[in-house]
C-alpha cells in the first residue's frame, strides 16, 4: 500500500508538471520565395503533431522542405518551438537561382509557455556544398505569422526580435545559439533560412534548423517539487501514525 501510494504521489506531481508546461500552438504557415516568385504553404489543423511539407521547383531551386512529425511538439515546455525537419535544395544553373536567393520561412503562432531571458535555444547542423546557408529565428509577443500584424505571409521580423542566427559557408557541421527576451508568456516564433548559391559549382543543401526551450522554466520545477514535497509531508504522516 505504501509503495503504491508513493508510486501515486509521484506520478501526480509529474503530470502536475507537464500541464503546467503545455501549451497549444497554431497552424502552421511555410512560404517559399526566390526572386519574383513565392510558395505559400498553409496547415489547417491547430495543436500538435502538426506538419506541413513542399516538393518541387522554385526559380530554378530544387527543394524538398518539410515539418511536422512529432518534431514539432508545442505541448511540453521542453519542445517549445517548430522544427524545419531535415530539407533539401539544390540549384542547377537554371532559372535565376544562381543570382536569387531562397528564402524558407516557416511559423506559428499560439505559444503560451513562458520563456525567459536567453530562453530559446536555435540549433542549425547540415551540409552544404558550393554556397551557404543562413538560419534566422524571430519571436513576436504580438502572436502573429511572420512578424506581420495583417497575418500574411511576408516577413516583417527585425533584430529586435531576433533569437539569433547562424551560418553554414561550404562546409559540414552543426552549431547553435541561444536568445531572447525577459519573459514572454504569449508569442509566434518564426524561423528562415536564406540559401545563397555562390559563384562556383552547382551549390547542394541538406540542412535542419530546429528553435526549443533551452532549459525548463522555473514555475514548472517550483510546480514539481512542490507535488513531490506534498506527498513526503503525507507519507510522513503516515509513517508516523503508524
Amino acid at each position: 500500500m505504501f509503495k503504491r501510494f508513493s508510486t501515486l504521489c509521484l506520478t501526480v506531481a509529474v503530470a502536475g508538471a507537464m500541464a503546467a508546461g503545455t501549451a497549444s500552438a497554431g497552424p502552421i504557415e511555410m512560404f517559399l520565395t526566390s526572386g519574383n516568385q513565392t510558395t505559400t504553404v498553409l496547415v489547417g489543423n491547430t495543436g500538435a503533431p502538426s506538419s506541413v511539407s513542399f516538393t518541387g521547383t522554385l526559380n530554378g531551386w530544387t527543394i524538398t522542405a518539410g515539418t511536422g512529425g512529432s518534431s514539432y511538439s508545442p505541448g511540453l515546455n521542453t519542445l517549445v518551438g517548430i522544427d524545419l525537419g531535415g530539407f533539401t535544395a539544390t540549384c542547377v544553373g537554371v532559372g535565376g537561382c544562381s543570382a536569387d536567393p531562397l528564402t524558407v520561412a516557416v511559423s506559428a503562432t499560439g505559444f503560451t509557455t513562458p520563456i525567459d531571458s536567453n530562453g530559446f535555444l536555435l540549433e542549425f547542423s547540415g551540409n552544404v556544398h558550393g554556397g551557404s546557408v543562413t538560419t534566422s529565428a524571430y519571436w513576436d509577443t504580438a502572436n502573429t505569422y511572420f512578424c506581420n500584424s495583417a497575418n500574411t505571409a511576408a516577413n516583417d521580423c527585425t533584430s529586435g526580435t531576433l533569437i539569433g542566427s547562424l551560418t553554414l559557408n561550404n562546409t559540414s557541421a552543426g552549431m547553435s545559439t541561444l536568445g531572447g527576451p525577459d519573459t514572454i508568456r504569449s508569442y509566434s516564433i518564426t524561423v528562415i533560412d536564406t540559401f545563397a548559391a555562390g559563384a562556383t559549382g552547382d551549390p547542394a543543401y541538406s540542412v535542419d534548423s530546429t528553435v526549443t526551450q533551452a532549459v525548463p522554466e522555473p514555475g514548472t520545477l517550483a510546480l514539481f517539487g512542490a507535488g513531490l514535497l506534498g506527498c513526503a509531508l503525507v507519507i510522513g504522516h503516515r509513517r508516523r501514525a503508524r
